[in-house]
């Protein structure tokens, strides 16, 4: 998979540290940021202010049509 290639990117656990950063980076190169957290925080407040869409139910419908990629932590229990 070529990463130029993907537009929309799906995070399992944005609202980590290291999570949210990587989602800030793809979105300040153009890609679609969405994304689970099972808490509202100041840090997914930030998120959603700068354009990410952030949920908090834990509900696979709740993912966006045609993601291009999935990036998960292992903070975020299966």
């Amino acid at each position: 998979m070529e990463l130029e290639h993907v537009r929309k990117i799906y995070f399992i656990g944005i609202g980590g540290i290291g999570m949210s950063a990587l989602a800030r980076y793809f979105r300040q190169r153009g890609k679609e940021i969405a994304g689970y957290d099972r808490t509202e925080t100041a840090l997914t407040r930030k998120l959603a202010a700068e354009g990410m869409q952030i949920h908090y139910v834990d509900d696979p419908q709740q993912i966006p049509a045609q993601i291009d990629l999935v990036v998960y932590t292992p903070a975020v229990p299966a």
